[in-house]
């Protein structure tokens, strides 16, 4: 539920919501901001309120009585409360933008502070692993529904080749990607297959336009372009991505090079396949 209150000296609309979730968040953005668990309760339930008594903000704001003027003379050296010396002592909260203006210009410039910090930590980390000859690399693991989709996504955006090996289960992983295979074939895309000895490809109708060869193959592995890879777990269920700056995926495209020219093509029974709409 939620009340609209209308403040005639600013004509401002004020929503304040009757959800404690919403109320939690907002009074635990405020202590964040530097205010106590009682200074925030008294100032938001001043909030929308315009002038009112010690009394009425003890009530809204479920404080103890004999608390609320300490809280509220705080509250004032804050420059987040006007009080109004004449009896019956009055206050109104300030507006919550002024007020907290140079509080965020604090925090902005803290992190600009931290952010430059964190810079030079992490210069201080790579020059003391480039000295020992150590460089910092990344890779993305991913699970099944992200491999399949990052699979599709990269099938979709090569443009020169695909190479692909495939061990016992691999079949699984290829038919997933099949479609999206024959598309980039459609395209012009070299696409060269490794089995393993294992594997049972001709139970896959694939085009004459991949050329297939037969190997002892123990990884399921795709690679694009030459350029990126993903190394695929056994049973599907995981997958490392990898970019052109890992080193090691230069190093298995030529292991992929090298095991392709060893071997005689696969003697696979290549069956026809029907057009596909792209």
């Amino acid at each position: 539920m939620t009340h609209v209150l209308t403040i005639p000296c600013d004509t401002m609309l004020i929503v304040m919501s009757t959800d404690s979730n919403v109320n939690n968040e907002i009074l635990g953005g405020l202590e964040e901001l530097g205010l106590s668990k009682y200074e925030a309760s008294a100032y938001y339930s001043l909030l929308g309120r315009g002038m009112i008594s010690a009394t009425e903000i003890a009530y809204y704001s479920n404080l103890p009585r004999t608390k609320i003027y300490f809280i509220l003379k705080k509250l004032e050296k804050k420059k987040l409360v006007l009080i109004n010396y004449q009896k019956p002592l009055m206050f109104r909260a300030l507006s919550p933008k002024d007020s907290f203006d140079n509080v965020l210009s604090k925090y902005e410039n803290r992190i600009k502070s931290l952010s430059k910090v964190i810079e030079i930590l992490q210069q201080i980390n790579e020059k003391g692993l480039k000295n020992k000859g150590i460089e910092e690399k990344r890779y993305l693991v991913l699970n099944q529904f992200s491999t399949d989709s990052k699979i599709i996504e990269l099938l979709k955006n090569t443009k020169e080749s695909i190479d692909i090996s495939l061990n016992h289960w691999g079949n699984v992983i290829l038919n997933a990607s099949k479609e999206e295979i024959l598309k980039a074939i459609y395209r012009g895309v070299k696409v060269r297959i490794l089995f393993d000895l294992m594997c049972r490809a001709d139970s896959i109708i694939l085009p004459n336009a991949i050329e297939k060869k037969s190997a002892k193959i123990s990884t399921n592995m795709f690679i694009f372009d030459n350029n990126n890879m993903i190394i695929i777990n056994n049973d599907g269920t995981k997958s490392a991505y990898f970019d052109s700056h890992e080193i090691f995926v230069s190093t298995l495209v030529s292991q992929f090079n090298d095991t392709w020219v060893r071997m005689e093509s696969a003697s696979l029974k290549n069956k026809k396949i029907e057009p596909i709409k792209l």
